[in-house]
């Protein structure tokens, strides 16, 4: 398997990045360090993968807007988070997708060719999946009814204020040893597969709800993560976003597999374990993430978690 980055105006000089068969590895990951220089910038690539499975986080800083292509002469289960930066994927048989910080979109194709126009310096981490990893999960069936010569887009969105900031994250700052580290990458992989297979799912269940119904049910859910200390009743959630309140209770489930208070206990959650993680007190994440007292807190924590806020420290030490 190679992944080939070539800029379009310098086409003569190119990255290539080779992989074994279905990213088989000696021990219990491989690691690799790459870096590309042309006259538009520099692009780095720190690769990390083991069966079944790649994470590449790259950094293309710019001298000059530029346009690179990316090939992968294999199937390719792809999705690209945009830590920073701003840019856009053009992908065969799919419309030019836009990508700004904190978006994310998830395609697979029978061999990759991509077009990917940097406007400014940017930050990614992409993850890529074999084919052998994926049929394992859905089935080689699921693929081959909805394969063709095309890339197929399975998701897209924004992943902050999300679960999936909080495992992206988590990705990043792994430093656990050896197979630690490679059971800990390969279960935060699965979760953030799953949590898009669920979206992809979602998405189909709202044909029945308006092009406008589906805007206004993700304002209310930005609204929600906006103000996780001062949370809005239902009533002032249905006048802010002007849908009514069985369109707004309803479609919510509907949509985001939540209802809008379940929703809101998630983002409290999620984003509290991130807080204790980095070092803040418990009382100081209670008032965060706007819990009054301190003792209801680490009651909802413990139920969501199985364990006490103040034993996130110790485990992370």
């Amino acid at each position: 398997m190679h992944l080939t980055f070539v800029s379009s105006s310098y086409a003569e000089r190119k990255m290539e990045l080779p992989y074994p068969i279905d990213f088989a590895g000696q021990g219990y990951y491989e690691e690799r360090k790459t870096e590309l220089t042309e006259a538009w910038g520099k692009f780095k690539a720190t690769e990390l993968w083991f069966d079944g499975a790649c994470m590449i986080q790259s950094e293309a800083v710019l001298q000059e807007p530029c346009t690179v292509n990316i090939t992968c002469n294999s199937f390719c289960w792809l999705m690209n988070f945009v830590l920073t930066g701003d840019l856009a994927v053009k992908l065969a048989g799919v419309k030019s997708i836009p990508v700004t910080e904190g978006s994310y979109h998830t395609y697979y194709t029978p061999a990759l060719n991509a077009e990917v126009t940097l406007k400014r310096s940017a930050k990614m981490l992409t993850i890529c999946l074999s084919r052998k990893f994926i049929s394992k999960l859905i089935g080689n069936d699921a693929i081959k009814l909805s394969l063709s010569d095309n890339a197929r887009l399975v998701t897209t969105g924004n992943y902050k204020h999300t679960r999936l900031q909080a495992i992206i994250k988590e990705i990043l700052e792994a430093g656990h040893p050896g197979f630690i580290r490679r059971i800990f990458l390969e279960s935060k992989i699965l979760e953030l597969l799953s949590i898009q297979l669920h979206q992809a799912e979602t998405k189909a269940a709202t044909k029945g709800f308006s092009k406008d119904d589906v805007a206004r049910l993700q304002e209310a859910k930005q609204i929600i993560a906006q103000n996780l200390q001062t949370p809005c009743s239902l009533i002032e959630l249905a006048r802010k976003t002007g849908l009514n309140d069985f369109k707004l209770k309803k479609g919510f489930k509907t949509l985001f597999g939540h209802t809008v208070f379940g929703y809101l206990f998630e983002l409290r959650m999620d984003n509290a374990y991130s807080l204790l993680q980095d070092g803040k007190s418990v009382s100081e994440v209670a008032e965060i993430i706007g819990y009054k007292n301190p003792h209801h807190f680490t009651a909802a924590f413990k139920k969501k978690f199985g364990f006490l806020p103040s034993q996130v420290a110790k485990m992370a030490g």
